[in-house]
């Protein structure tokens, strides 16, 4: 979506390890785009990261993880950053949660809350239901109204208003855009 997401969860990572606060860094496997490891910013900023498949319990990962470092004498993290948290399952998103009652970690996660269509990731719905606090990054459509929409096109750039809710690309499939500017150009395909 080119709205900074990546980069702001970078910079907070490098500035709370810069300040001695441990930190670990996360994304589904579902985000493909940096490949494997690795959180990546448009800018080249990049950061690695533990994967997290659909089928990983966050919270017994993180707790084995927890009993892993204190075995070696580490300091355990204090703050879990995740990146495109949509791809998150609901179970995950409330493991996380589970986190940080649990344990008193500062969980914070980046992503989108709706899709090409305009309807919620279940994970971004379940993280809207749990979380203590909810910022907004907020972008401009085209013409100059706040950009709601996640709007996917084709090579054609043509938009797309059906297919799989998930299909990573680059910079030119998706576009920001405000609801007017998005029923306008799917007025035109219906």
């Amino acid at each position: 979506m080119n709205s900074g997401k990546s980069l702001m969860l970078l910079s907070q990572a490098h500035s709370l390890e810069d300040q001695g606060v441990p930190v670990l860094c996360m994304k589904p496997s579902a985000d493909t785009r940096d490949g494997e490891g690795v959180i990546r910013s448009r800018m080249g900023i990049e950061k690695e990261c533990v994967m997290i498949e659909d089928d990983l319990n966050i919270l017994e990962y993180i707790e084995d993880y927890f009993v892993n470092l204190t075995l070696h004498a580490m300091e355990p993290p204090k703050w879990i950053i995740v990146d495109e948290s949509q791809f998150l399952t609901e179970i995950q998103v409330e493991q996380l949660s589970l986190l940080a009652d649990k344990h008193g970690l500062s969980v914070v996660c980046y992503g989108l809350r709706t899709d090409f269509t305009g309807k919620l990731f279940p994970g971004s719905k379940r993280l809207m239901e749990l979380a203590d606090c909810i910022e907004e990054i907020k972008m401009s459509c085209s013409c100059g109204r706040k950009a709601t929409m996640n709007a996917r096109f084709d090579e054609d750039g043509n938009i797309i208003t059906d297919g799989e809710t998930i299909a990573i690309g680059g910079n030119g499939m998706y576009r920001a855009l405000c609801r007017k500017c998005y029923d306008t150009l799917v007025l035109k395909v219906k």
